[in-house]
């Protein structure tokens, strides 16, 4: 039997064999006594016809038919005995067969590309400083007093700390209802920073049971919507007082009393969420760095792993384990294809550094882990360490920080502070709206 392997690129490759019809007879034979067991023969009970019969009757059907198989197992024993380890599944993608005489076949597959690694010590990356400013401070307040608001019936809306509760109507440019475009019971918060200017001045002073017509910008530039809104419900949103009831129910089993103390707890708060910021931008800065001065092919294989398990993320989402009503997998797979890309280099860039480094973990590197999840599951230490040493995702994750940790040591980092606009960023809105199927732009 001989063999010859064509790079077609970093990751590709294709193996052509050619093998003599004597070469062929081990797998012919094993054909044979397949196609035996189900064989019936006038004569003789089914699966006992003897081989030499069913070689004379029907020989050149059965090794016609058996190719395949046997190009498979030819396949197999040679990647077992050249070392070769594809990712994903080969394709036949070429066979012929001269009976008594020749068989050529080859066969396509793919494996990791050897990687030269660029110099992955002493890169440079910037981290952001978030500084915690008075503005940025009396928001958060501002949105812990948010999720223990009271609401009071009001007539009039004549401030933004107001909630409508609106039947919404979607008129043409000629004022007439458009027909499926009501909404019942729509609720807005005067004060959500997602409503815009117009939508607000055109509501001021409004009162219960009266009737409005909306005139706002829509999404298309340049463009305006129409709506007819009829108030049905006006709440006044009361904040709570800050006191130690409240700071209390904010931070349960704390003993936090005065505002001071609060409002030090709050801020500690908004540095330790910015510091997780700041050191998860660092660690994609230089996973993004090294996979532009590193020429990795990303195997089309692992791509298409790695689209597979968004999708399974997507439908593990839905009780039943489905995707969406009207979710088209094939558009979702081409927008995503350029993240998965990414992930696929990194990991191959990561597997790299790991060997070049010869990182491996240790008992030792386990334990913190062990004792943390034992008292997080309330578990015995002893029990979680059998499950742990030989848990494979566990290990992934601690040479997965151990490789950071080492990245990070070597990384010069120029820290960039940021000016935060005075206004309520992640924490955002301080009373969100909530709207059912709110078709209004706003």
């Amino acid at each position: 039997m001989e063999f010859k392997v064509n790079k077609i690129d970093d990751v590709k490759q294709e193996v052509e064999f050619e093998i003599t019809y004597a070469d062929l007879t081990p797998y012919f034979e094993k054909a044979y006594k397949k196609y035996q067991k189900k064989a019936e023969i006038p004569g003789f009970r089914k699966g006992k016809a003897p081989v030499s019969m069913l070689k004379r009757m029907y020989g050149d059907m059965i090794e016609q038919g058996s190719l395949e198989d046997v190009s498979n197992d030819i396949y197999r024993e040679y990647l077992e005995n050249n070392h070769v380890h594809p990712l994903g599944e080969a394709a036949l993608v070429d066979m012929d067969y001269e009976p008594k005489s020749l068989f050529k076949f080859k066969i396509k597959y793919e494996v990791k590309p050897d990687i030269n690694l660029a110099e992955y010590k002493g890169i440079e990356v910037t981290k952001t400083l978030h500084k915690i400013d008075d503005k940025m401070l009396e928001d958060e307040v501002k949105y812990l007093q948010s999720k223990h608001v009271t609401y009071e019936d009001a007539n009039t809306a004549d401030g933004n700390e107001y909630t409508l509760t609106m039947d919404v109507q979607k008129l043409d440019v000629t004022g007439v209802d458009i027909i499926g475009e009501r909404d019942k019971d729509v609720r807005f918060y005067l004060n959500d920073p997602q409503i815009n200017k117009e939508f607000k001045e055109q509501l001021e002073g409004i009162t219960v049971g009266e009737e409005r017509v909306l005139i706002l910008p829509a999404q298309e530039e340049g463009k305006l919507e129409k709506y007819r809104v009829n108030c049905t419900k006006i709440e006044k949103v009361l904040f709570p007082e800050l006191s130690e009831e409240l700071f209390g129910k904010i931070y349960k089993g704390s003993e936090i009393k005065t505002l001071e103390e609060f409002r030090e707890k709050v801020k500690t708060d908004l540095e330790g969420i910015y510091k997780n910021i700041a050191d998860q931008e660092i660690r994609n800065n230089i996973v993004s760095e090294l996979i532009k001065l590193n020429e990795v092919t990303a195997p089309d294989a692992l791509v298409e792993n790695i689209l597979d398990s968004y999708i399974e993320d997507t439908k593990n989402q839905n009780p039943k384990r489905q995707l969406p009503t009207g979710f088209d997998e094939a558009e979702y797979r081409k927008t995503q294809r350029v993240d998965a890309i990414l992930q696929v280099k990194w990991y191959l860039l990561r597997d790299k550094i790991i060997e070049t480094e010869k990182m491996e973990v240790t008992d030792k590197d386990i334990e913190p882990i062990i004792e943390e999840d034992a008292k997080k599951y309330n578990l015995p230490v002893d029990k979680l360490k059998k499950i742990y040493e030989n848990n494979q995702d566990v290990k992934y994750r601690v040479l997965d920080d151990k490789l950071m940790a080492f990245l990070i040591e070597n990384t010069k980092i120029k820290e960039i502070e940021h000016n935060h606009p005075h206004e309520h960023g992640e924490s955002g809105e301080t009373v969100k709206s909530k709207n059912s199927k709110k078709k209004i732009t706003t």
